[in-house]
């Protein structure tokens, strides 16, 4: 009987940890920007869909790997099908992205809380396409800083 009942609490566990994932939380220390949030919006005026989110840009001097390890704690690693998670910049930084999903969703079209993991910044009004002949001064990048954009459905 005892052991019935310890089977019985463990499966419990097991689903209710599989049913239930955090919700977004702000980075400790991290910063909401303002003019990074406007900018983000500004970019995504117009795109199919950019209507149903509510966009928060935030910033911090955290490592990358700091701030995805805070993150893996709460949400779900995501790999957008189309997007590397490494980039080589015109600078040689390399640019590294990692998205994190909130709820239990199982992809971005599903989830009503994302959120996407940056480093170095890059401005958003600055580029829209890194590609050949792109110069580090056409990018706006700030070397050493994270930035976390979340995205909450409306």
């Amino acid at each position: 009987m005892k052991r019935l009942s310890l089977i019985t609490v463990c499966i419990f566990m097991i689903i209710t940890t599989a049913l239930w994932a955090g919700d977004f939380a702000v980075y400790p220390g991290a910063k909401f920007d303002e003019k990074l949030t406007k900018d983000a919006i500004q970019m995504s005026a117009g795109a199919p869909g950019a209507d149903m989110w509510n966009v928060e840009m935030y910033m911090t001097k955290d490592a990358f790997e700091k701030v995805c390890a805070f993150y893996a704690k709460i949400g779900k690693e995501y790999n957008m099908p189309s997007s590397p998670k490494e980039m080589k910049l015109p600078s040689g930084s390399i640019l590294r992205t990692q998205y994190y999903l909130f709820g239990g969703a199982a992809d971005l079209q599903s989830a009503k809380s994302w959120i996407k993991v940056q480093n170095p910044l890059i401005s958003h009004k600055k580029v829209q396409i890194l590609g050949p002949g792109t110069k580090s001064q056409d990018t706006g990048e700030i070397p050493g800083v994270t930035t976390i954009m979340h995205m909450k459905r409306k």
